[in-house]
């Protein structure tokens, strides 16, 4: 009986090591740190000044909500070959949004779908007036594509009530418009 615990050990102890390494593995290498990737934003609101050394910056109690839409944008026209701007956006998406989002390698897929894939490396974008309820913002933005297509978006963001971002403006959907019907108000 003795033998069969010692074995039984040394296979648990294998599969965690195994399960550790492709946890590992999934986990997007920390960014590289040079001079085009320091990021300066301000907030009105509290007078803050933060510097981000890196280039995927996380939600902060200091920005407002276009301040954090614009940070997405930016991080998704200047988005690289290790998906930088994309994770910054995914360190934007509220926790509940993640969950059905799914994990980063799902989201990285999602956002290459036509239906969101002209928010890469786009061109140029146009900001519609933005709308704060209470704890919630939404904010049309028509984005030219590098084809020249111009596509609009509703962006969704919540105040976080609980958690470790609490108090932070995040993501909560951003949905594809209709061009024909969105564009009179911007």
């Amino acid at each position: 009986m003795r033998g069969f615990e010692n074995m039984y050990d040394k296979l648990l102890l294998g599969v965690g090591v195994i399960l550790l390494v492709l946890l590992w593995v999934q986990f997007p290498a920390m960014p590289e740190m040079n001079a085009d990737d320091h990021v300066r934003y301000t907030s009105d609101e509290a007078r803050t000044v933060m510097n981000s050394k890196a280039r995927f910056l996380k939600p902060s109690k200091t920005l407002s909500p276009r301040q954090v839409i614009k940070i997405q944008l930016h991080a998704l026209q200047r988005n690289d070959m290790t998906d930088s701007g994309i994770i910054t956006v995914f360190n934007f998406s509220s926790p509940t949004s993640r969950v059905s989002l799914g994990p980063l390698n799902h989201f990285r897929m999602m956002v290459r779908d036509p239906a969101y894939s002209p928010m890469l490396n786009f061109v140029s974008y146009k900001t519609g007036k933005i709308v704060i309820t209470d704890d919630t913002a939404y904010q049309l933005v028509v984005i030219k594509g590098a084809g020249g297509e111009q596509v609009p978006y509703l962006f969704i963001l919540a105040k976080q009530r609980k958690g470790m971002y609490k108090g932070c403006w995040m993501t909560v959907g951003v949905a594809r418009q209709d061009i024909n019907r969105q564009t009179n108000l911007i």
